[in-house]
């Protein structure tokens, strides 16, 4: 006789079952030192493949394990990510693959669902709490990769309970509704509980009067809310990862207050670009019915709206840009967000009360020479600005690579001096003036006067064997070593370094061929998305 479970089995294997002749297409990649497979755009630049060589792997594996994955900047972000998506050489050391599986992790935490799959792929060791063949279906499965992640249903070892869980996801999204239900009550009748999913597999059917509102907090979860086209939650319905709220930033399908909910998380954490952005809040601009609820959203259809005045788009970005100042890495994409939109204002008397604010966002966008035109509007009649700012803001346009010329840089040197009355005013001015001798731009003698008696005091500075070692690790060739010192001493806000150590860790970026992150990180250092006024 038929146990309840058996016959399960058997009905769903016959639900189930695909052409004869279906398998799984191997590919060259399976035969790559995974150490050696890069993830970067090709407009990245890769650091060198020797970069986990010159440390010794017992040293790196816990710096690895300890290194942050949340609340970084965006200099802070691509420094990690350049890290782990480089193709390199494998480490000499016993730890070499516990490091890989830390590699994948910290891939998989910044959201880089490919990167992160690739490697899950591909490790001998699991990383601690992750298993590598759940994650790498998983975030197929947010990636839109359905035949993928439901290749490795029914293999050998994959009998736990995410395993029984995704064999119902991928029948019902192969519209087999019967053996996705099927599915989930053999896999009820193994103990694996999750009500949600039971409840979400009939809604997919048809069969359930009262489905569930959506999840979003796996693939498994954006893979079965899509499918099953469940109402969205009133409330909440946050994203769970990054890379799952970059997916669903990407589906046409997704509510377009979720999209854009989940467009502003994702590009955040630098998974979205500034055009895929602004899809996403095009198709919300396109809704009907849409809240603007956030001072984001209604700068943005603000600044859509042909029959709004200047002044009233002004004052709209700029409250946007303000709300967003506490956050570098949210000010950063949503002032790459509102690009267009600043490009598209002139410099006049209705938008001058917001020129330095919109130069900030222009420097955070990556647009020195577009700031440079929003500091211009000093030149105005009554432009009210404030003249030390505006020379502090075009000193940081030296200090991202434009206007470095001597003649350019002795002017901002000399406006510098001349309009910083206060305290804080003369340290910012020091501060702003050392970091450009980080990338050899140098002001003139009576600046470098200025800088040795106005710099601030040291205050918190670290010993000075912590920021010595840093560039130490460059000479023997340590770039890893050299990236993960570098992160664990600027913690999440490189403004509150010492400016004398950050360039020592600005020269050590350099060596390691990082110049660019280290003018980002350079930028960051003089907090200049924290002063909006």
């Amino acid at each position: 006789m038929w146990s309840r479970q058996g016959l399960c089995a058997a009905l769903l294997a016959a639900c189930l079952a695909g052409p004869a002749g279906a398998q799984i297409e191997d590919s060259a990649l399976g035969q790559v030192d995974p150490w050696g497979l890069g993830f970067l755009e090709q407009s990245d630049t890769p650091f060198q493949t020797a970069m986990w060589r010159g440390a010794r792997t017992e040293d790196l594996l816990p710096m690895l394990r300890e290194v942050r994955t949340k609340g970084l900047t965006p200099a802070e972000r691509a420094l990690l990510r350049r890290m782990v998506l480089s193709p390199a050489l494998a480490p000499a050391g016993e730890e070499k693959d516990e490091m890989l599986a830390e590699r994948a992790r910290i891939a998989f935490e910044l959201g880089e669902a490919s990167a992160a799959a690739a490697l899950m792929g591909r490790l001998e060791t699991p990383p601690p709490g992750l298993d590598p063949a759940e994650t790498a279906a998983d975030l197929n499965l947010a990636m839109g990769n359905q035949a993928t992640a439901c290749a490795g249903v029914g293999q050998d070892g994959h009998d736990s309970a995410y395993w029984a869980k995704l064999r119902a996801v991928c029948a019902a999204l192969a519209g087999n509704t019967s053996g996705a239900e099927l599915a989930i009550e053999m896999a009820r009748s193994q103990g694996v509980e999750d009500s949600w999913l039971l409840n979400a597999v009939f809604a997919a059917s048809g069969e359930m009067p009262n489905p569930p509102t959506a999840k979003f907090d796996s693939g498994i979860d954006l893979a079965m809310s899509f499918r099953a086209n469940l109402a969205a939650p009133a409330k909440g319905g946050d994203p769970g990862r990054p890379d799952v709220a970059a997916a669903m930033a990407r589906q046409k399908l997704t509510p377009p207050v979720l999209r854009v909910k989940a467009a502003n998380i994702a590009a955040a954490a630098g998974l979205l670009t500034a055009d895929e952005h602004r899809t996403a809040y095009n198709s919300a601009l396109a809704a009907d019915g849409y809240v603007q609820a956030t001072a984001l959203d209604k700068a943005y259809f603000t600044s859509a709206d042909a029959f709004r005045e200047t002044p009233e788009k002004a004052a709209a970005l700029a409250a946007a840009l303000k709300d967003a100042s506490g956050d570098a890495a949210r000010f950063a994409a949503i002032s790459r967000l509102l690009a267009p939109d600043l490009a598209r204002l002139q410099v006049e008397p209705d938008t001058a009360p917001f020129a330095l604010t919109f130069a900030r966002a222009c420097i955070a966008a990556g647009n020195a020479r577009e700031a440079n035109r929003w500091t211009s509007a000093i030149k105005l009649e009554e432009s009210g600005l404030p003249a030390f700012e505006t020379a502090w803001i075009d000193a940081l346009v030296v200090l991202a690579g434009s206007n470095t010329g001597n003649r350019s840089v002795a002017a901002v040197t000399e406006r510098l001096m001349e309009t910083a009355k206060t305290a804080s005013e003369k340290r910012a001015a020091a501060r702003v003036m050392m970091l450009w001798s980080a990338f050899y731009t140098t002001a003139p003698s009576d600046g470098r006067a200025f800088i040795a008696k106005e710099s601030e005091a040291p205050g918190k500075a670290l010993a000075p064997g912590k920021v010595m070692s840093v560039l130490a690790a460059t000479r023997s060739g340590a770039t890893a070593e050299t990236i993960l010192s570098t992160l664990e001493l600027t913690a999440g806000d490189p403004s509150k370094f010492d400016p004398a150590d950050l360039a020592i860790l600005v020269e050590a970026l350099r060596r390691v061929g990082a110049e660019d992150l280290a003018r980002t990180l350079a930028l960051e250092a003089t907090g200049y998305w924290k002063t909006q006024k």
